[in-house]
């Protein structure tokens, strides 16, 4: 969680009743910083690693997706973690009533939590970084594998991710879904053709009459986004019989139809 954040932009329900102040200031707590990072540990718990309880027992109430996320689950993982912390924050059930008063009203603020998009600039500003700073003698085809590669560790191995991609899964119409995920990937695919722009650049790529950056970026991001899931279900990312991951080997396949004179890069 990136402290700069101001989570009462991003939390709509958090102490709704309090003033206008108040509400900041709760928003921006401690103690609801560490309610909803809880709640991602026990998401991560019952979704990616399924450790939590039987979200098919008969005497599990709700929305199956949240099932595991009692107020009394909340208390115990906060203790649990406060045991291994020198100043630990001591989290109450009536701290977690003062911010929410009904549970669907604390899943719907970890929605907005789940799908911000403040922490995934931080990501691409590492991405960029690492692929602009790569041996300017480097061929092509490396590139776009190191590129490729760095891009499926950062986010295929990320729980955060995998959480988002869940929500937009399970919850395609959600209001607070579609608002974040569309923030989320217009600031990627931005950022992406500006980087492939600069890296165009070095082995001077001319694009084809009628394409631009942009279109770059969102043939490459496509390729991208289904190498992630399906290396999230399989384990690893689908390699073809080149030897190339499906992500290098597509985007080399992309190439001539994007570019004028590919043949010089090898």
């Amino acid at each position: 969680m990136q402290q700069g954040d101001d989570l009462s932009e991003i939390l709509t329900n958090v102490a709704a009743d309090a003033r206008p102040a108040t509400r900041v200031k709760i928003a921006n707590s401690a103690e609801t910083r560490a309610f909803l990072d809880i709640g991602l540990q026990l998401l991560r718990d019952d979704l990616l690693d399924h450790r939590g309880p039987d979200l098919l027992d008969e005497h599990d109430a709700g929305t199956r997706l949240f099932a595991g996320l009692s107020q009394a689950r909340l208390i115990e993982r906060a203790a649990e973690a406060a045991e291994q912390e020198e100043r630990p924050a001591m989290l109450t059930v009536g701290m977690f009533r003062d911010r929410w008063r009904y549970k669907s009203r604390y899943t719907e603020d970890l929605i907005a939590y789940i799908m911000r998009p403040s922490r995934y600039g931080e990501t691409m500003t590492m991405l960029r970084a690492a692929a602009l700073t790569l041996p300017e003698d480097m061929r092509f085809p490396d590139l776009a594998r190191y590129v490729a590669e760095a891009v499926m560790q950062a986010t295929m191995r990320d729980p955060q991710w995998s959480l988002q991609t869940i929500m937009w899964v399970a919850l395609p119409n959600h209001p607070r879904v579609q608002v974040f995920l569309k923030a989320r990937y217009e600031q990627w695919i931005a950022a992406w053709a500006e980087t492939y722009e600069l890296l165009g650049r070095r082995y001077d790529l001319e694009l084809r009459p009628g394409v631009t950056w942009l279109d770059v970026a969102e043939m490459f991001n496509a390729v991208t986004e289904g190498a992630r899931i399906r290396g999230m279900a399989m384990g690893t990312v689908a390699s073809l019989s080149t030897g190339d991951n499906v992500v290098v080997g597509s985007i080399r396949a992309m190439m001539p139809s994007l570019f004028v004179d590919t043949g010089k890069l090898g």
